[in-house]
Protein backbone atom coordinates (compact mmCIF):
# COMPACT_ATOMS: atom_id res chain seq x y z
CA UNK A 1 0.00 0.00 0.00
CA UNK A 2 1.46 3.63 -1.11
CA UNK A 3 2.08 5.84 1.97
CA UNK A 4 -0.60 7.78 0.56
CA UNK A 5 -3.30 5.32 0.80
CA UNK A 6 -2.14 4.43 4.12
CA UNK A 7 -2.42 8.06 5.77
CA UNK A 8 -5.86 7.99 3.90
CA UNK A 9 -7.05 4.44 5.90
CA UNK A 10 -5.49 5.75 9.05
CA UNK A 11 -8.18 9.15 8.53
CA UNK A 12 -10.89 6.82 7.88
CA UNK A 13 -10.41 4.31 11.08
CA UNK A 14 -10.14 7.03 13.68
CA UNK A 15 -12.89 8.66 11.57
CA UNK A 16 -11.42 11.91 11.34
CA UNK A 17 -13.96 14.39 10.78
CA UNK A 18 -13.01 18.20 7.79
CA UNK A 19 -11.05 20.25 10.40
CA UNK A 20 -9.51 17.36 12.40
CA UNK A 21 -6.21 17.32 13.07
CA UNK A 22 -3.61 14.86 12.04
CA UNK A 23 -0.94 13.40 14.43
CA UNK A 24 2.19 15.69 14.59
CA UNK A 25 4.91 15.06 12.13
CA UNK A 26 7.53 13.50 14.65
CA UNK A 27 5.23 10.89 15.70
CA UNK A 28 3.54 10.19 12.96
CA UNK A 29 6.78 9.17 10.64
CA UNK A 30 6.94 6.69 13.70
CA UNK A 31 3.84 5.26 13.91
CA UNK A 32 4.17 4.33 10.09
CA UNK A 33 7.31 3.93 10.39
CA UNK A 34 8.98 6.23 7.69
CA UNK A 35 11.11 9.13 7.83
CA UNK A 36 10.08 12.46 7.86
CA UNK A 37 10.82 13.56 4.44
CA UNK A 38 9.02 10.82 2.90
CA UNK A 39 5.95 12.13 5.45
CA UNK A 40 6.07 15.13 4.00
CA UNK A 41 6.36 14.04 0.58
CA UNK A 42 3.14 12.09 0.83
CA UNK A 43 1.32 14.45 2.84
CA UNK A 44 2.59 17.14 -0.17
CA UNK A 45 0.72 15.34 -2.74
CA UNK A 46 -2.90 14.62 -0.01
CA UNK A 47 -2.93 18.66 -0.11
CA UNK A 48 -2.54 18.60 -4.03
CA UNK A 49 -5.40 16.41 -4.12
CA UNK A 50 -6.93 18.59 -1.86
CA UNK A 51 -7.40 15.54 1.12
CA UNK A 52 -5.65 17.66 3.83
CA UNK A 53 -4.42 20.88 4.31
CA UNK A 54 -1.38 22.94 5.84
CA UNK A 55 -0.94 25.41 8.43
CA UNK A 56 2.00 27.25 8.87
CA UNK A 57 3.14 26.32 12.50
CA UNK A 58 -0.28 24.82 12.99
CA UNK A 59 0.04 21.21 11.55
CA UNK A 60 -1.83 19.12 9.41
CA UNK A 61 -5.58 19.22 9.18
CA UNK A 62 -8.65 16.82 7.16
CA UNK A 63 -9.50 19.34 4.33
CA UNK A 64 -12.84 20.36 4.18
CA UNK A 65 -14.54 20.19 0.74
CA UNK A 66 -16.30 22.52 -1.30
CA UNK A 67 -18.51 21.36 -4.39
CA UNK A 68 -15.00 20.92 -6.86
CA UNK A 69 -13.58 19.10 -4.47
CA UNK A 70 -15.91 17.19 -3.36
CA UNK A 71 -16.35 16.20 -7.61
CA UNK A 72 -12.54 15.03 -7.73
CA UNK A 73 -13.47 13.07 -4.51
CA UNK A 74 -15.81 10.94 -6.48
CA UNK A 75 -13.14 10.72 -9.88
CA UNK A 76 -10.80 9.40 -7.60
CA UNK A 77 -12.51 6.75 -6.70
CA UNK A 78 -14.36 5.98 -9.78
CA UNK A 79 -10.95 5.72 -11.31
CA UNK A 80 -9.58 3.72 -8.44
CA UNK A 81 -12.40 0.78 -9.27
CA UNK A 82 -11.68 1.10 -13.06
CA UNK A 83 -7.66 1.52 -12.80
CA UNK A 84 -7.12 -1.08 -10.15
CA UNK A 85 -8.36 -4.43 -12.07
CA UNK A 86 -5.34 -3.65 -14.40
CA UNK A 87 -3.06 -3.92 -12.46
CA UNK A 88 -2.05 -7.23 -12.09
CA UNK A 89 -2.85 -7.62 -15.32
CA UNK A 90 0.03 -4.98 -16.34
CA UNK A 91 2.49 -6.64 -14.27
CA UNK A 92 1.96 -10.12 -15.56
CA UNK A 93 2.11 -9.30 -18.96
CA UNK A 94 5.00 -7.60 -20.81
CA UNK A 95 3.58 -5.77 -23.33
CA UNK A 96 0.89 -4.22 -21.25
CA UNK A 97 3.37 -1.11 -20.70
CA UNK A 98 2.72 -0.28 -24.00
CA UNK A 99 -1.00 0.50 -23.50
CA UNK A 100 -0.56 2.68 -20.90
CA UNK A 101 2.19 4.48 -22.64
CA UNK A 102 0.02 5.49 -25.58
CA UNK A 103 -2.23 6.80 -23.17
CA UNK A 104 -0.25 8.60 -20.85
CA UNK A 105 1.42 10.63 -24.19
CA UNK A 106 -2.00 11.27 -25.37
CA UNK A 107 -3.15 12.75 -21.68
CA UNK A 108 0.36 14.40 -20.86
CA UNK A 109 0.52 16.55 -24.23
CA UNK A 110 -3.15 17.69 -23.41
CA UNK A 111 -2.06 18.66 -20.04
CA UNK A 112 1.16 20.35 -21.13
CA UNK A 113 -1.29 22.29 -23.83
CA UNK A 114 -3.91 23.39 -21.76
CA UNK A 115 -1.44 24.42 -19.08
CA UNK A 116 0.21 26.65 -21.20
CA UNK A 117 -3.24 28.19 -21.90
CA UNK A 118 -4.28 28.51 -18.21
CA UNK A 119 -1.29 28.32 -15.84
CA UNK A 120 -1.52 30.75 -13.04
CA UNK A 121 1.40 32.52 -11.48
CA UNK A 122 1.28 30.04 -8.61
CA UNK A 123 1.07 27.21 -10.86
CA UNK A 124 4.01 28.45 -12.84
CA UNK A 125 5.48 28.88 -9.40
CA UNK A 126 4.64 25.03 -8.74
CA UNK A 127 5.87 23.79 -11.80
CA UNK A 128 9.46 25.51 -11.09
CA UNK A 129 9.63 24.33 -7.78
CA UNK A 130 8.92 20.74 -9.00
CA UNK A 131 11.87 21.02 -11.90
CA UNK A 132 14.05 22.59 -9.72
CA UNK A 133 13.56 19.45 -7.18
CA UNK A 134 13.93 17.21 -9.91
CA UNK A 135 17.48 18.71 -11.17
CA UNK A 136 18.31 18.34 -7.29
CA UNK A 137 17.89 14.69 -6.74
CA UNK A 138 21.48 13.00 -7.16
CA UNK A 139 22.37 10.48 -9.55
CA UNK A 140 22.27 7.04 -8.44
CA UNK A 141 18.92 7.16 -6.69
CA UNK A 142 16.44 5.92 -9.00
CA UNK A 143 13.73 5.57 -6.39
CA UNK A 144 13.86 9.66 -5.93
CA UNK A 145 14.36 10.74 -9.59
CA UNK A 146 11.36 8.67 -10.24
CA UNK A 147 9.25 10.21 -7.69
CA UNK A 148 10.48 14.16 -8.40
CA UNK A 149 9.54 12.98 -12.37
CA UNK A 150 5.77 11.74 -11.70
CA UNK A 151 5.90 15.23 -9.69
CA UNK A 152 6.64 17.33 -11.77
CA UNK A 153 4.50 16.00 -14.29
CA UNK A 154 1.49 16.18 -12.14
CA UNK A 155 2.24 20.03 -11.19
CA UNK A 156 1.99 20.37 -15.15
CA UNK A 157 -1.84 18.44 -15.00
CA UNK A 158 -2.48 20.68 -12.03
CA UNK A 159 -1.91 23.25 -14.41
CA UNK A 160 -4.28 22.27 -16.93
CA UNK A 161 -7.30 23.43 -14.81
CA UNK A 162 -8.62 20.25 -15.77
CA UNK A 163 -9.79 17.96 -12.84
CA UNK A 164 -10.51 14.87 -15.05
CA UNK A 165 -7.74 14.82 -16.77
CA UNK A 166 -5.58 15.90 -14.00
CA UNK A 167 -7.22 12.59 -12.23
CA UNK A 168 -6.61 10.40 -14.94
CA UNK A 169 -3.04 11.09 -15.33
CA UNK A 170 -2.01 10.54 -11.50
CA UNK A 171 -3.90 7.56 -12.14
CA UNK A 172 -1.71 6.04 -15.23
CA UNK A 173 1.39 7.13 -13.64
CA UNK A 174 0.89 5.37 -10.59
CA UNK A 175 -0.42 2.27 -12.84
CA UNK A 176 2.83 2.85 -14.89
CA UNK A 177 5.48 2.72 -12.23
CA UNK A 178 3.92 -0.46 -10.20
CA UNK A 179 3.35 -2.26 -13.42
CA UNK A 180 7.55 -2.27 -14.74
CA UNK A 181 9.37 -0.74 -11.34
CA UNK A 182 12.03 -2.56 -12.34
CA UNK A 183 12.89 -1.59 -15.42
CA UNK A 184 12.05 2.37 -14.29
CA UNK A 185 14.85 1.81 -11.88
CA UNK A 186 16.99 0.40 -14.62
CA UNK A 187 16.01 3.61 -16.62
CA UNK A 188 17.22 5.99 -14.42
CA UNK A 189 20.21 3.88 -13.40
CA UNK A 190 21.50 5.05 -17.06
CA UNK A 191 24.78 7.55 -16.65
CA UNK A 192 23.65 9.57 -20.33
CA UNK A 193 20.14 9.52 -19.23
CA UNK A 194 20.29 12.28 -16.83
CA UNK A 195 21.25 15.24 -19.22
CA UNK A 196 18.93 14.24 -21.71
CA UNK A 197 15.86 14.21 -19.10
CA UNK A 198 16.78 17.48 -17.64
CA UNK A 199 17.03 19.27 -21.07
CA UNK A 200 13.42 17.56 -22.22
CA UNK A 201 12.17 18.59 -18.87
CA UNK A 202 13.32 22.08 -19.38
CA UNK A 203 11.40 22.86 -22.87
CA UNK A 204 8.39 21.61 -21.66
CA UNK A 205 8.71 24.33 -19.00
CA UNK A 206 10.16 26.77 -20.77
CA UNK A 207 7.00 26.49 -23.41
CA UNK A 208 4.26 26.36 -20.64
CA UNK A 209 5.59 29.21 -18.82
CA UNK A 210 6.10 31.42 -22.24
CA UNK A 211 2.33 30.44 -22.91
CA UNK A 212 3.14 28.42 -25.93
CA UNK A 213 0.60 25.80 -26.19
CA UNK A 214 1.46 24.29 -29.49
CA UNK A 215 5.25 23.68 -28.69
CA UNK A 216 4.39 22.59 -25.30
CA UNK A 217 2.59 19.79 -26.75
CA UNK A 218 5.45 18.97 -29.07
CA UNK A 219 7.87 18.96 -25.99
CA UNK A 220 5.98 17.29 -24.42
CA UNK A 221 5.47 14.57 -26.85
CA UNK A 222 9.08 14.00 -27.66
CA UNK A 223 9.88 13.82 -24.03
CA UNK A 224 7.54 10.85 -23.98
CA UNK A 225 8.55 9.36 -27.16
CA UNK A 226 12.47 9.01 -25.77
CA UNK A 227 11.02 7.80 -22.43
CA UNK A 228 8.79 4.93 -24.20
CA UNK A 229 11.96 4.25 -26.88
CA UNK A 230 14.29 3.84 -23.53
CA UNK A 231 11.71 1.68 -22.04
CA UNK A 232 10.99 -0.64 -24.54
CA UNK A 233 14.78 -1.26 -25.04
CA UNK A 234 14.86 -1.96 -21.50
CA UNK A 235 12.29 -4.28 -21.66
CA UNK A 236 13.40 -6.30 -24.72
CA UNK A 237 16.57 -6.72 -23.08
CA UNK A 238 14.98 -8.25 -19.82
CA UNK A 239 12.85 -10.42 -21.90
CA UNK A 240 16.14 -11.50 -24.02
CA UNK A 241 17.77 -12.19 -20.56
CA UNK A 242 14.69 -14.24 -19.48
CA UNK A 243 14.96 -16.47 -22.50
CA UNK A 244 18.76 -17.15 -22.10
CA UNK A 245 18.28 -18.31 -18.49
CA UNK A 246 15.57 -20.55 -18.83
CA UNK A 247 17.16 -22.25 -21.80
CA UNK A 248 20.31 -22.80 -19.84
CA UNK A 249 18.11 -24.37 -16.98
CA UNK A 250 16.30 -26.93 -20.04
CA UNK A 251 17.69 -30.52 -19.34
CA UNK A 252 18.64 -31.24 -23.22
CA UNK A 253 20.86 -28.71 -22.70
CA UNK A 254 22.81 -29.30 -19.58
CA UNK A 255 22.99 -32.81 -20.99
CA UNK A 256 24.76 -31.28 -24.16
CA UNK A 257 26.90 -29.11 -21.89
CA UNK A 258 28.04 -32.49 -19.72
CA UNK A 259 28.68 -35.07 -23.04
Amino acid sequence: MLLTERIEAMIAERKLSPGDRLPPERSLAAELDVSRSRLREAIQQLISRGIVTSRRGGGTFVAIEDAAQSLERALERALERSLKPLLPMVQGEAGYWRDVMEIRKSLDTDAAYYAALRATDLDKERMKVAFAAMSAVEGGNPQSQARADAAFHMAIAEASHNVVLRQIVAGLSELLQQSIAQSLMQFYRQPDLGPALERQHGMILDTILAGRPDEARKAAADHLAFVEENLRVIEDNRARELRASEALQRPEFQRENLS
